[in-house]
């Protein structure tokens, strides 16, 4: 008689989607805000203390981006320092990307770092670039986590990926220049939700002024 058994049935996960099959070219608007929240509620809310989120442009300034690189190699040593062992990139191209990859640098300094990618749908990479698409797969490859929040793309689910991301943290890092589009938005929802947020073109490291996030 061995000490182990198999397991009469296997549950099976939750998902933020019905459990019926759909096509891929189906409309997905019922996913909701809340639907996505209730999948990770629990396992989000034991680690959100310890846990930041990016958010930023998809094109980088040239001349923003060696500053950009020197200071986010600097703030994620300080918050790894003040407990932050959680990282979570919504792995879009430009901003999202490179924070990643420095969350990966750092991973290499300290082995409880964890970088977790929260996809805003299955086929976020539909339109990308060949090598924009293979830089992306090594991205999968080699974070601790990934969060796919929806099977297909539907208007409104970068906006549930981003507030998917401030729920899911204690802390914002943003690189905002332009004060217009989906970052801003993200930042004014971090502000709405009393989490602090930092921009990485500030040196002081202060809040993004609360009179530019306000404004219309």
């Amino acid at each position: 008689m061995g000490i182990y058994r198999r397991a009469s049935h296997r549950a099976k996960p939750s998902l933020p989607w019905p459990a019926h099959d759909l096509p891929l070219n189906a409309p997905s608007s019922f996913i909701t805000r809340a639907m996505v929240r209730g999948v990770f509620r629990k396992d989000t809310a034991d680690r959100r203390s310890i846990t930041a989120c990016f958010t930023g442009h998809r094109i980088i300034a040239k001349d923003d981006l060696p500053l950009i690189e020197t200071r986010l190699d600097v703030l994620l040593e300080e918050l790894y320092c003040k407990g932050y062992r959680d990282f979570i990139s919504g792995a879009a191209l430009g901003f999202d990307i490179l924070a990643a990859e420095h969350v990966l640098h750092l991973k290499s300094r300290h082995s409880d770092v964890r970088l977790i990618l929260a996809i805003p749908c299955a086929d976020q990479t539909a339109r990308w670039h060949r090598v924009d698409c293979m830089h992306y797969e090594r991205l999968l490859f080699a974070c601790d986590d990934i969060r796919v929040l929806a099977k297909a793309y539907y208007d409104g689910c970068m906006q549930v990926r981003n507030q998917f991301m401030v729920d899911s943290s204690s802390m914002c890092i943003c690189y905002l220049k332009h004060f217009r589009g989906g970052t801003l938005a993200t930042v004014k929802y971090a502000v709405q939700q009393d989490i602090p947020v930092l921009n990485v073109l500030i040196d002081d490291k202060s809040a993004v002024p609360s009179a530019a996030i306000h404004a219309d």
